[in-house]
């Protein structure tokens, strides 16, 4: 059996996570409640990205604010891996992959250091028919991005199982909103059902690709295949490329006010062990058939204060600054932790490369083996 990062995470712990499940306060009556519930939620704050650093907080254009580790005895609590951050980096609103909303606001200095998450509130998603996601094959929900008009702005989120898109109202009243579902490719319904669309990112309108969709997979056909990634909408529509570096998935991208696309990796095997990284997308050049590279801003080990990396979402801070938020997906496992990272980006540059055509089916195929003399 292939050894996925869910079942290693989870299944070492398998036995010791069932003797504790019975005194998580998550009761039956609980869980048939709709619409926002109060949920208690622990932060302690993390001072310093890196376990052994110096003073220096400056990680090449990334300078780290601050961070939280985030715990609850809520049943509904962690596996988070789709973030929004609104009103200069106060509010937020994430998704997990069973199905749940959590939103809360973050006390924060001045510039967006996160100090403690407050007023935390958990709903389930519902369906076009008001049905719980967590009974459909839409339950595993992964990214979060605002798109729509000014005056109706709506939250699209990308899901894992039968993959697609689906939209709610920004201004999320009681928890109790239906889904809007979008048409997409039927290409990507056909994705490996735990290796589809991990993220979700709506075109701003500075971008050339301003209104349009931008979803990617976590992986291709295969972990040797460049990732695939969607423009739905507008006159690009079409399939483009991420160029594979290393053993990475894609878990999350979001535009840059400059109009660049964020893309969020994870790295996670037995042999290397735990990674994180960020790379910056030429925005000017997202089109159908490219194979985009893009420029590293960051890369991180399990020397850093990184977890399951899975969330990624960006805002301006009071001073106008371009800060990143990051969040992870524990996997509901005490092996694991949910934290919360934020970082400014200091240089604000737009990245541009040269239009590189993908291969055909975009696929690396490894040189052959010389034959043995």
């Amino acid at each position: 059996m292939k050894l996925s990062r869910r079942i290693f995470l989870t299944g070492a712990a398998a036995a010791a996570t069932t003797a504790v499940a019975a005194s998580l306060p998550f009761s039956e009556s609980e869980a048939q409640q709709s619409g926002f519930q109060p949920m208690k939620i622990r932060s302690k704050e993390i001072k310093r990205f890196k376990f052994s650093g110096g003073q220096s907080e400056q990680y090449g254009p990334l300078l780290f604010l601050g961070g939280l580790e985030l715990s609850s005895s809520n049943g509904r609590f962690g596996g988070y891996s789709g973030l929004l951050t609104l009103n200069n980096g106060t509010d937020i609103i994430a998704v997990s992959d069973r199905g749940h909303w959590l939103r809360g606001q973050l006390s924060q200095s001045s510039r967006g250091k996160p100090q403690k998450l407050l007023n935390a509130e958990t709903a389930t998603l519902l369906d076009s028919k008001g049905r719980k996601l967590k009974k459909t094959s839409r339950a595993d929900t992964e990214g979060l991005s605002i798109g729509g008009s000014a005056s109706a702005p709506r939250i699209f989120v990308s899901h894992e199982g039968k993959g697609g898109i689906m939209t709610y109202p920004l201004n999320l009243k009681t928890g109790e909103e239906r889904a809007k579902h979008l048409l997409i490719p039927k290409e990507i319904r056909s994705l490996a059902r735990n290796k589809s669309l991990e993220s979700v990112a709506v075109g701003p309108p500075n971008s050339p690709l301003s209104g349009s969709i931008i979803t990617i997979a976590e992986r291709g056909k295969s972990l040797d295949h460049h990732r695939p990634a969607w423009i739905i909408g507008g006159p690009k529509e079409g399939k483009f490329w991420i160029k594979k570096q290393g053993n990475y998935d894609v878990t999350d991208a979001a535009f840059l006010p400059n109009g660049d696309l964020l893309i969020l990796e994870r790295l996670f095997n037995l042999s290397e062990g735990l990674g994180m990284r960020i790379r910056q997308l030429d925005g000017s050049n997202l089109r159908p058939n490219h194979l985009h590279t893009g420029k590293t801003l960051l890369t991180a080990d399990f020397s850093y204060q990184i977890d399951n990396m899975e969330a990624l979402s960006v805002h301006k801070n009071t001073f106008g600054e371009t800060v990143l938020s990051l969040m992870s997906d524990d996997n509901r496992s005490f092996l694991q932790r949910t934290v919360l990272l934020r970082f400014v980006l200091t240089d604000n540059d737009p990245f541009r490369e040269p239009f590189e055509r993908a291969p055909k089916e975009a696929k690396i195929v490894p040189k052959p083996k010389s034959k043995p003399r």
